[in-house]
């Protein structure tokens, strides 16, 4: 399974409303790869962009970027977001939420009975309390997309394509040629918290699928960590425990855009949907059922893209990102294969 995941947006806490910033994910079975290659070929094609080169949206008419979601709806592969107003996310309130967030793991350290637990907590806790605001709201929103391709991606791919859960291969648009802060961080907090998340929020199994491939990532018959008993008060199941450290660190890799063709489609995508929540394309509503048509369907009646505010609910009928992430929710990719 190809996961490519790239961010649109600073993420930086604005004076206004209708600042959006957003993290994307295409998911993409690897049976997949030459037929989404063909579809972004095409958009370069029409663009006159070379064929080896990268291809912004800012240098794409709206029509070729229309046709271009089109083309990607006849694929397999589905776009997982999380978005978050920029408006609504004044500093204090982010200080506030990471200060909590840091409380609650710091709460577990006088209960780990060994030295290397006791570190481990502290240095976890060092490292997200040191992040700056700007990059806790990116992380954040990060830890919330991945657990939800988790939650969703597998249930919606073991009906369609279940051997591409053999293997998870997460490519990531890398910014410098150095590894940044925000890569750091990503790579060794993520696992840890989303350990914790998702056997709180067990992955929801459907009943009578094949999931012979992805079992290799579940804990076996005492393999699970026994920590999160003692620590957390977590009864783990061998056959519902996932092993989310290995599942996110076995093949993971931050990439150059400019050479892998995948992150250059997350890339188009992301900030597609960045402007299209920030109204700015001339036919709006019509880009947002495009890009419904390559969500997929969330249980009761959610939003099929995950919109995180620090300060509490935002969207209401009179915010004009309502009528366009309605139409995302309208068009989106049902659940279950019928």
């Amino acid at each position: 399974m190809n996961i490519f995941i790239d961010e649109s947006g600073s993420f930086v806490s604005a004076r206004k409303e209708n600042s959006w910033n957003c993290v994307v994910a295409y998911i993409s079975p690897e049976v997949d790869t030459r037929g989404v290659r063909g579809v972004l070929n095409k958009l370069k094609k029409k663009s006159k962009i070379n064929r080896n080169d990268e291809v912004k949206l800012k240098n794409i008419k709206e029509k070729d970027y229309f046709e271009f979601l089109n083309g990607l709806s006849e694929r397999n592969g589905v776009l997982f977001s999380v978005a978050t107003d920029a408006g609504y996310n004044s500093v204090s309130n982010i200080k506030f939420h990471q200060r909590d967030q840091v409380d609650k793991i710091l709460k577990n350290k006088p209960k780990m009975k060994y030295k290397g637990g006791k570190q481990g907590i502290q240095l976890l806790s060092d490292q997200l309390s040191n992040l700056s605001p700007q990059l806790y709201a990116q992380l954040h929103c990060q830890v919330n997309l991945i657990h939800d391709i988790i939650q969703r991606g597998v249930l919606y791919f073991v009906q369609r394509y279940p051997k591409s859960l053999g293997s998870f291969r997460w490519r990531i648009d890398q910014k410098n040629t150095s590894k940044t802060v925000f890569e750091d961080a990503f790579e060794k907090i993520t696992p840890a918290l989303l350990q914790t998340k998702s056997l709180r929020d067990p992955l929801s199994m459907l009943e009578g699928a094949n999931y012979n491939a992805f079992s290799r990532y579940e804990f076996k018959k005492g393999e699970e960590p026994t920590y999160l008993k003692e620590v957390y008060g977590i009864n783990i199941d061998a056959d519902k425990g996932i092993n989310v450290g290995k599942l996110i660190r076995e093949d993971i890799k931050f990439v150059d855009s400019k050479k892998d063709r995948g992150v250059q489609v997350v890339d188009l995508l992301a900030s597609g949907l960045r402007r299209c929540l920030r109204n700015g394309f001339r036919d709006n509503l019509s880009v947002g059922m495009m890009l419904g048509k390559l969500m997929v369907q969330d249980q009761n009646n959610k939003l099929p893209i995950h919109l995180i505010s620090f300060k509490g609910a935002f969207i209401t009928k009179e915010n004009p990102t309502y009528a366009v992430v309605r139409r995302m929710a309208n068009n989106c990719r049902p659940m279950l294969n019928a």
